[in-house]
């Protein structure tokens, strides 16, 4: 019980402003706002909590931006073993944006990403999210988490 009224004073400001209402629509349509993973649910295997708050993805109107890790099998492995994980520098990005009852459903197609061929991010009214990502070369993966600035 201690733990979970304490464990919001260790997530930086910004991480703890879940975006809601109005301020959350207008950051989905204008393309600005940062996925903040809090768990990984690998294909094969339970739930991992994430403790590092780095794990984002930044979605903003230019440029897509991802830093997550990566729990499951891969097809094929990386050149270098240190760059393992789920990361996206893309200066171009198809998005696809779909209202839903309880929120939106967005699709990403990064491209000149290397591995990363599919991102599907379900975002409720809440500010609270759900990531599913479809790589090239390996098992698919998803996160749970926030919406913020």
């Amino acid at each position: 019980m201690l733990a979970l009224l304490c464990s919001g004073l260790y997530l930086p400001a910004h991480a703890q402003d879940r975006l809601q209402g109005q301020a959350l629509e207008k950051a989905v349509q204008d393309r600005k706002f940062v996925f903040y993973a809090r768990t990984a649910l690998p294909l094969q295997g339970r739930m991992i909590n994430l403790t590092d708050l780095s794990y984002t993805l930044k979605v903003m109107p230019d440029s897509l931006y991802a830093s997550l890790p990566y729990f499951g099998e891969a097809y094929v492995a990386p050149a270098n073993p240190a760059e393992g994980g789920i990361h996206i520098r893309s200066g171009k990005y198809r998005y696809q944006l779909n209202r839903k009852k309880s929120g939106w459903h967005l699709t990403l197609f990064p491209t000149g990403s290397g591995d990363v061929y599919r991102m599907d991010l379900d975002i409720s009214t809440e500010g609270y999210a759900s990531l599913y990502i479809i790589p090239n070369q390996r098992e698919a993966i998803s996160y749970s988490g926030i919406i913020s600035k």
